[in-house]
Parts: structure tokens; sequence; C-alpha cells
């Protein structure tokens, strides 16, 4: 009997067991990123890596473009509290006066290595956290999509050839290729694939080739120019400033890892898979700028740089960096 009675005891207690694992999360947040759900590689590892880095204490939910807030509106969203964490771009916040330069003005940077050490040791990176937290927010640092290449369905072996397009590019890079004689056409990335294969236009500036491929344009155009016009192009992580102040010094630490360690994720994954993809669906078909377009190129660049300039003293001092980085380069 007594038995029966003890068997009973733990029955009821199993339940309330399962409802309070010895293993819950401590701190419960919301990421939103602007990536889709096929694509938001490194937003999840992030939430993976912090939830590793601490035991398990935090559980990062990751919402995906739009599924909260809009892009433009992350960064409000973050300072506000209404999600905890934002995976954005600075140029979507018409808040950041230098979130362009951030993003990646054209030409600015041409490799992962040359973005970190303009981040890390030139003081890009130290000027942008400044920024945030006066609007409100822990930067958490830069995280690297893509470089920026030329898909198009004729090759593109000079800016000559680029003048004889009508070419889909936005923002900065067209501003660049417009002052440059380039005939520049905007447009959202969901009518990209009928407009080239209805000939409205000649050539896309959107990603690398592995998204491309994912996007299927290369079906309508099947040369690829590999001079990026900027890579990577880079994403922020952004956290609530009063919840950061909460967390323990071995919570922030882990984030901070975690960031560092999320920064190349996509990246890696995007040049590691456009190699095959070049194998595969470009081979023979890349082209580059030769140097002297790229010069010319930078020199048009400068103009848009300059115009960035003027928009605040954060941005000129961002721009100053770039400019002497590109002397030393040789580009200037």
């Amino acid at each position: 009997m007594f038995k029966r009675f003890l068997a009973f005891l733990g029955a009821l207690a199993l339940p309330c067991l399962m409802a309070f694992p010895a293993d819950a999360a401590e701190y419960n947040l919301k990421l939103q990123t602007y990536y889709s759900p096929t694509t938001a590689t490194a937003a999840k590892f992030f939430a993976d890596e912090v939830k590793k880095l601490t035991g398990g204490k935090v559980e990062i939910q990751v919402f995906t473009g739009g599924e909260l807030v809009g892009s433009a509106n992350i960064l409000k969203s973050v300072r506000s509290g209404m999600i905890d964490i934002g995976h954005g771009m600075g140029h979507h916040f018409s808040e950041r006066k230098s979130g362009l330069i951030e993003s990646g003005l054209p030409m600015s940077w041409m490799s992962e290595q040359e973005a970190t050490e303009l981040y890390d040791k030139r003081g890009l990176g130290k000027l942008f956290a400044e920024q945030y937290d006066k609007l409100g927010v822990v930067y958490l640092g830069p995280v690297w999509a893509a470089p920026y290449n030329t898909l198009s369905k004729k090759p593109i072996r000079s800016l000559d050839d680029m003048r004889k397009m009508k070419v889909r590019v936005v923002g900065a890079s067209a501003k660049m290729l417009t002052a440059l004689g380039v005939s520049c056409v905007n447009m959202p990335p969901e009518d990209i694939y009928m407009a080239l294969t209805t000939g409205q236009i000649d050539a896309v500036v959107y990603g690398c080739a592995a998204e491309y491929k994912e996007t299927k344009y290369y079906e309508a155009a099947g040369w690829l120019n590999v001079t990026p016009l900027i890579d990577p192009i880079t994403d922020t992580l952004i956290i609530n400033k009063k919840l950061w102040k909460k967390f323990p010094e071995e919570i922030r630490e882990a984030f901070r890892t975690a960031a560092l360690e999320t920064r190349t994720v996509y990246y890696d994954w995007a040049m590691g898979t456009s190699a095959d993809v070049i194998n595969e669906i470009f081979k023979d078909k890349t082209t580059t700028f030769d140097e002297a377009d790229q010069k010319e190129l930078t020199r048009a660049a400068l103009t848009v740089w300059e115009e960035e300039a003027k928009k605040s003293p954060d941005a000129k001092q961002a721009v100053e960096i770039l400019k002497a980085f590109a002397k030393e380069k040789g580009r200037l």
C-alpha cells in the first residue's frame, strides 16, 4: 500500500518537473533579423552560440525579415525594448547619419581582411559603437554579408561594356555608376528575374555567385564580373541598452564572443559556396575590371564618399579614415 502511495506521489511530481526543467533559461530574448527564413544563417548561429556559451541561461528566439517589425524599424524597436536584439544594416536606419558608410560605401574596402582592418584597427568599429550608444542601444559589432558582384547577360570586361547596358543597382553604388555614365535602374529584388528575362535590364548588382544561384537570376544572365563594388556588404548586431546593463559580466562576455564568432559565418558560406558555383555555373564566364577601371571606379566613388561626409561629424571622420586607407592602397 505504501509503495503504491509513493508511486502516486511520483506521478503527481512528474508533470511539475516537466513544467519547470532544471536548465530553464534565465533570459528569454527576441532577435529580429532582416534576412529571410532561408538565409538567416548568421542570426541563427548567433542565437545558438549565445545559448551554448551561457550554458543555456540565455535563450534567443530568432524572427526573420518582417515577422515582428520592418527592417527600417529594427533600431527603434531595439531601443524601445519591443525586441531585444537586432540584426540589420546601418543604412536601413534613418537615425544613423553614417549608416551608409557602416554598411559599405562603394570601393571603400575590397576584401574581408580590409574590412576587418578598417573596423578593428583603423577606428570604424569604435566610431560606430559610439553613435549607436547615443541612439540608446549597444553595438555588438559588424557581421560580414557578401561582396557586390555584377551579373550580366553579356560579358562586362570594362566600364565601356557596362555603359552600354541598363543595370539594376541601388544606393551608393548606383550613384557611383551613374556618375560614370552607366544607366542605372532601381527596382525591388522580386522584380529582377522578370526584368532580366524580358530585357528590361541587362545586368544586376545584388550579391555574390552563391546568391545569384539561390535567386535563379543566373538562368537569365550567365556572366559574372567578380571585381566587387564593395566586399563585403556589412550588417550590424545591436542589443537593448537597459537589458545589457542588467546582464552580469559573464553574460556580456558570452554575447561579445558570440558576436565575434558570428562575424564571418554568412560570408564564409557565401564565399565557399560561390567558389563552387563559379566552377559549376560560371565556368569560363567570369570577368574582371582592369586596374585602370578600378581606379576610375574609386575616383567616382570618392564623390559619393564626400557627399556622405557632409551628413554629420562622425560621417566626416569615417570618410577621412576611408580616404587615408585608399591612398595607402594606391587607389587614390
